[in-house]
């Protein structure tokens, strides 16, 4: 999987934030279906989820074959924490 998202810089920017995958992994088998673990799916645009779409099916052998991806964001308690850090990181600047 990481071979797949290597080379391609991670989509735009945001509201000022990035769009990090954080790992990914495959479900199940038929069909190939692959849970990504990102910051925020929010911040994905359909085309790179496409183009990723493609580079698995590329990397991964699945030529013809329809793969289902599944964006999983952080929970709120956690992506409320990390806001709360950002927040104290930019007031000490």
């Amino acid at each position: 999987l990481q071979a797949a998202m290597v080379w391609r810089s991670p989509p735009a920017t945001r509201q000022g934030r990035q769009g990090k995958i954080y790992y990914g992994t495959q479900v199940t088998i038929t069909p190939p279906s692959i849970t990504l673990f990102v910051n925020d799916p929010k911040l994905f645009n359909d085309n790179y989820r496409r183009y990723l779409e493609r580079q698995f099916r590329n990397e991964l052998g699945f030529a013809g074959t329809p793969i289902r991806l599944f964006w999983r964001g952080k929970p709120l308690r956690e992506l409320e924490r990390d806001q709360r850090r950002r927040e104290e990181n930019g007031s000490r600047a």
